[in-house]
């Protein structure tokens, strides 16, 4: 007698959907549709971000102003000014580079923002704690890496305005 073995077909295993803080479902929501709603060949993901990015001008101003809802949710809720000035820092860096045209959507969809800030916030509800040194820190540097990347266009602007006006 020979024992035959029926196996039931693979079924791939389903992720867990995390649970989401009804103070923060709207935030999951606007991360979730605007960073990582659909899902490419290959896994990857993109959100709505990555479309409206395309169309000149615009497209950049409307992420950013969902983008800045986020970080206001962020202060209804007594996030710590670090974290939030983290979260202005992510919706600068994908303000900024995203206004490059083409390459700067592609820089969007790969570096996520709001997902990002999303992740800040229910870090922040989830344990709460206070502001250290590094955050301090990482605030300060960022904040030098602004201000030399105003300053130094101007100075070189203005070392040659001299260099041609006295030639």
């Amino acid at each position: 007698m020979q024992n035959v073995v029926v196996r039931a077909p693979y079924v791939p295993a389903r992720l867990p959907r995390e649970s989401v803080d009804p103070r923060i479902a709207d935030v999951e929501a606007i991360a979730r549709w605007f960073d990582y709603a659909f899902v490419l060949p290959g896994g990857f993901r993109f959100g709505f971000a990555g479309i409206i990015g395309l169309i000149p001008g615009i497209g950049d101003v409307i992420d950013a102003l969902v983008s800045i809802y986020i970080v206001y949710r962020a202060i209804q809720i007594g996030v710590t000014r670090v974290t939030i000035a983290r979260m202005m820092v992510n919706v600068g860096i994908e303000s900024v580079v995203g206004s490059v045209p083409f390459l700067g959507t592609l820089f969007d969809v790969a570096f996520k923002a709001n997902r990002r800030n999303y992740q800040l916030l229910r870090s922040h509800i989830e344990e709460p704690r206070r502001q250290t040194a590094m955050d301090w820190l990482f605030v300060l540097g960022t904040l030098l890496i602004v201000l030399a990347g105003i300053a130094l266009p101007i100075w070189g602007l203005i070392e040659l305005v001299r260099f041609l006006s006295h030639a």
